[in-house]
C-alpha cells in the first residue's frame, strides 16, 4: 500500500452523492478532500483532481499544481486537456469512456427512427391539422449501418442496430474485428463499404487524424440518400462540405449533436436546413450519471491507494484517446 501524506489532497470538482464523497474518504484517510476551492493556496498540494475546469487549465498553465499526479475526467472525450504537457510532467489521466455507452446508443436510435419514421413531416403536420398518410416510410430492418468508431458506444449501438435487422459494420483504425458488428474495415480503407452504407455514424474521438474527417470527398464516397448522424466530434465534420452534400441530395438527413463551436452560432444555415436535426449536445445526458461516473472513480481511487495510480480508462497519449 502506497504511504500518503496528510498534506495531500484532492479537489473533487463535481457534485457527488454524499455517500459517494464519505466512500472517497474511507479510501483516502490520509487524504484531504475538497468538494470547492475557497483557497487557491491548496493548489500546491493537490495531487488529484476529479473533473478539470477552465479554471483548473489556468491554474496548470500557471504551474500552481506542482504535485498534481492523477486527473480523473468526467467525459470519454478528453481533446480539451492539456495532454501533452500531461505526459510531460507524468500526469496519468483517465476518461469516463463507457458510462454514456447505453443513453448516446439510445439518441442515435432514436434519430435513426425520427428519419425512418417520417417524424419531421408528422410534426408539421400535427401542427397543421393535416391529416396525411402519404408519407415516406423506411424500415431499420435489413439498412446497413456503418459506425465510425466502435468503442463502448459503437459497440453497444452495433447491439441494438442488429435487434431491428440492420447489417453493422465497424470503422477503426486498423481493421481488427470487433466481435459486436458483422464486419470490420480499417479507416483508411472504408471507401468500398461506405458507398453502400444507407446510414453513417460518427463517434470518432477528436485526434490529428480525425480532423475534417468528413470532408468533400468522403460526402462524395457515400450512397445518394444516406443519413449521417454525428454524436462524435463536431471537428470531425466540414460543416460546408456536409451542407453541399445536402443540398445535392447525397446526404438525405443529417442528426448533429455536436458542432466545433458550441453554442451553434445563431447565424449557422444548419439551424434553417430542411434535412437537419440539431441536439444540443444532449446525447449523452445520463439518468443516473453520478452513479455511472463514480462506477469509475471508485475502483480508480482503490488502485491509486493501493498501487500509486488509476486503472481504469487510462488515457494512451499517443492515441489522445
Amino acid at each position: 500500500m502506497i504511504i500518503l501524506s496528510k498534506k495531500n489532497k484532492l479537489l473533487l470538482n463535481r457534485e457527488l452523492k454524499e455517500q459517494q464523497i464519505q466512500r472517497i474518504k474511507e479510501l483516502l484517510p490520509e487524504f484531504e478532500v475538497y468538494t470547492e476551492l475557497n483557497d487557491e493556496s491548496v493548489l500546491k498540494d493537490i495531487e488529484v483532481v476529479i473533473h478539470w475546469t477552465p479554471e483548473m487549465g489556468k491554474f496548470w498553465e500557471e504551474g500552481k499544481l506542482p504535485q498534481l499526479k492523477w486527473v480523473q475526467a468526467i467525459s470519454a472525450g478528453v481533446n480539451y486537456l492539456p495532454q501533452e504537457s500531461f505526459r510531460e510532467k507524468e500526469v496519468i489521466l483517465t476518461n469516463a469512456s463507457g458510462i454514456h455507452q447505453h443513453t448516446i446508443s439510445e439518441h442515435i436510435i432514436g434519430v435513426l427512427l425520427y428519419h425512418a419514421r417520417a417524424f419531421d413531416q408528422v410534426i408539421k403536420n400535427q401542427k397543421n391539422k393535416k391529416w396525411e398518410q402519404d408519407l415516406t416510410i423506411q424500415e431499420l430492418r435489413d439498412k446497413t449501418l456503418m459506425i465510425f468508431g466502435i468503442g463502448n458506444i459503437g459497440r453497444r449501438l452495433a447491439t441494438i442496430a442488429q435487434a431491428f435487422g440492420m447489417k453493422t459494420v465497424g470503422v477503426n483504425t486498423s481493421g481488427h474485428q470487433v466481435s459486436e458488428v458483422d464486419e470490420t474495415v480499417a479507416q483508411d480503407q472504408c471507401e468500398e463499404v461506405l458507398k453502400k452504407a444507407d446510414y453513417v455514424v460518427n463517434i470518432l474521438p477528436e485526434t490529428k487524424e480525425t480532423i475534417n474527417f468528413f470532408d468533400k470527398e468522403r460526402f462524395s464516397q457515400m450512397k445518394e440518400g444516406v443519413a449521417f448522424v454525428n454524436v462524435g466530434r463536431g471537428s470531425s465534420v466540414d460543416v460546408a462540405a456536409l451542407t453541399e452534400a445536402l443540398d445535392n441530395g447525397t446526404v438525405s438527413f443529417a442528426a448533429l449533436d455536436v458542432f466545433e463551436k458550441e453554442p451553434l452560432e445563431e447565424d449557422s444555415p444548419l439551424w434553417n436546413h430542411k434535412k437537419v436535426l440539431i441536439t444540443p449536445h444532449v446525447s449523452g445526458l445520463v439518468e443516473h450519471f453520478r452513479d455511472e461516473l463514480f462506477s469509475v472513480i471508485e475502483p480508480n481511487v482503490e488502485a491509486f491507494v493501493n498501487d500509486g495510480k488509476p486503472s481504469v480508462n487510462v488515457v494512451d497519449y499517443d492515441k489522445s484517446y
